[in-house]
């Protein structure tokens, strides 16, 4: 059984396209008895981070693996908590060590897969996870509902249309749409 939980959910604001705050969303996957976080936000959100995982009887020490759908410190600020587990970040972010290399798509464990969604990044990577319905955890390839209501590519990047092709993708695979700065939601279908 696969189980979705989200952690944080993330924080975007702007003030005439000046960000002025950005904290992720930190979401947890936990297969039979391996767990996944997706993202791990910034350093204001460690202590909700610690907080919503130990809500869960898990620990930072539990987490088996760490993907990062992309190497913004926004997403990455408390990937030292996770002394256990692996990282994975795509190539095109040029990782350093410590992190394994996806290149395309992987299935990481049996029902969750990670896609290259490129557009806002080089190397944005979103997880496909089929547990009670699809879920997309999209990073920043869809970093707020908004940007799907109003059919704009993420402020920051850097091909628009590119962008715009991975939000398509991800909203074709979706029930549920877990975004890079924003709450879960279903697009329309």
């Amino acid at each position: 059984m696969i189980k979705i939980d989200v952690l944080v959910i993330g924080k975007l604001r702007r003030d005439e396209g000046v960000i002025l705050e950005a904290h992720s969303t930190s979401t947890l996957i936990t297969v039979d008895d391996k767990r996944i976080v997706v993202d791990t936000s910034t350093k204001e959100m460690r202590e909700l981070l610690l907080h919503s995982l130990d809500l869960l009887g898990t620990s930072p020490e539990d987490i088996d693996m760490v993907v990062n759908t992309h190497l913004h410190g926004d997403h990455t600020s408390n990937n030292e908590l996770f002394r256990n587990a692996r990282f994975l970040a795509h190539a095109d972010e040029c990782p350093g060590e410590g992190y394994e290399i996806v290149q395309g798509e992987m299935e990481i464990l049996p029902g969750v897969r990670l896609i290259h969604t490129p557009g806002h990044s080089r190397g944005s990577m979103s997880v496909v996870v089929e547990a009670d319905r699809r879920y997309v955890i999209a990073g920043d390839a869809m970093p707020l509902e908004d940007n799907y209501r109003k059919w704009v590519p993420p402020g920051l990047h850097y091909d628009a249309e590119l962008a715009l092709s991975s939000m398509r993708r991800i909203v074709d695979l979706a029930d549920v749409i877990v975004p890079g700065h924003d709450a879960p939601f279903n697009p329309d279908r």
